[in-house]
C-alpha cells in the first residue's frame, strides 16, 4: 500500500486592471476589478464542500480580497513569501 500524495490547490488572485491589460503588477498593490471580485466568489462556489488543512495568501490586497470573497479569509494565513516578484519601476 502506498501513501497518497497530498492534493494542493493553487489559485491566482482575481483580475486587476493591470492583469487585464497584460502589465506586470509586481509589488504594486492594486484592487480587484468587479469581474475579479465576481470570479473570486465563483472560486468559492467551486471549492465549497472541500476541507483544507491550510490556506495561505499573499498579503497584497488583490490576493487577500480574492481569498476573502472565496470565503477562505477567516482561516487564511498571510505569507510574505507569496508576493509577486518586484520587477522594479
Amino acid at each position: 500500500m502506498t501513501d497518497a500524495l497530498p492534493i494542493v490547490y493553487l489559485a491566482r488572485h482575481g483580475e486587476t486592471t493591470w492583469s487585464l491589460s497584460g502589465q506586470h503588477t509586481g509589488l504594486t498593490d492594486l484592487p480587484l476589478t468587479k469581474r475579479g471580485e465576481r470570479n473570486a466568489r465563483r472560486l468559492g462556489t467551486r471549492l465549497s464542500g472541500l476541507t483544507f488543512a491550510a490556506v495561505f495568501t499573499s498579503p497584497l490586497q488583490r490576493a487577500v480580497r480574492t481569498c476573502a470573497l472565496a470565503v477562505f479569509g477567516p482561516v487564511a494565513e498571510k505569507d510574505d513569501h507569496l508576493v509577486e516578484w518586484n520587477y522594479g519601476q
